[in-house]
């Protein structure tokens, strides 16, 4: 008799589940969106367009020497040092330097706008820092380059146009210090931003911001 009364229970339950699951899968609500994202997010965009696009593809982890033209990589790798440890490697990194400042190829790749298509219009992550250009009322970040190492257009010079990735914030994002690294995740394109702290090729729609440990830059030696 126990066991009787247990079978519509148990029907009644495994029927809720399989509508909550379908709600679930089917549904572009904000439930949806946040589920998707995990809890070392510092940041969540509040265009919901922008997270539901991002909800519903697959995201790609890039890192920064994905974003340079393959003649660009090899012409900029010829001047790539290691940091310097000794007099003999800080006297090598003195003369590549110097040969690097009269290397016409070098030069234009330094300065290069051209970009990769491979993650246009694609939902991806990448590691990085944050460079604010200007600020929302409540003094979060507006406008912001991410750059693949600390003090980039700030303490060191810009790196090439085609390592700076130029994002617009809604307010919220704090930013305690600009020497922590983040994982900027959302929808990639290419697009030409300048400002006198330096020019980017790269935009990306900003769905979430993550906690990030580790050395973004997979390309210079820092």
């Amino acid at each position: 008799m126990r066991n009787k009364l247990l079978l519509p229970f148990t029907f009644i339950f495994l029927l809720f589940g399989m509508i909550v699951s379908y709600i679930v899968i089917n549904n572009d609500s904000a439930l949806q969106v946040m589920l998707s994202f995990d809890s070392g997010s510092v940041y969540t965009t509040d265009d919901q367009a922008l997270l539901a696009q991002y909800v519903h593809s697959d995201r790609i982890d890039i890192q920064w020497s994905q974003l340079l033209p393959e003649y660009e990589k090899q012409i900029l790798s010829e001047y790539q040092t290691k940091q310097p440890e000794t007099v003999s490697d800080l006297t090598e990194k003195i003369l590549r330097s110097i040969e690097a400042s009269s290397d016409l190829d070098y030069q234009a790749a330094m300065r290069s706008t051209q970009t990769v298509s491979d993650f246009d219009g694609k939902a991806v992550s990448i590691p990085g820092f944050v460079v604010p250009i200007e600020f929302h009322p409540d003094q979060t970040p507006s406008l912001v380059f991410i750059v693949p190492y600390y003090g980039a257009c700030i303490h060191f010079p810009p790196p090439p146009p085609n390592q700076i990735i130029f994002a617009r914030l809604s307010p919220g994002f704090q930013l305690p210090a600009l020497s922590e690294a983040y994982l900027f995740s959302g929808i990639l394109n290419q697009g030409l931003y300048e400002d006198p702290l330096g020019t980017s090729a790269y935009e990306l729609a900003v769905s979430e911001i993550n906690e990030f440990i580790g050395q973004p830059d997979d390309f210079r030696s820092h």
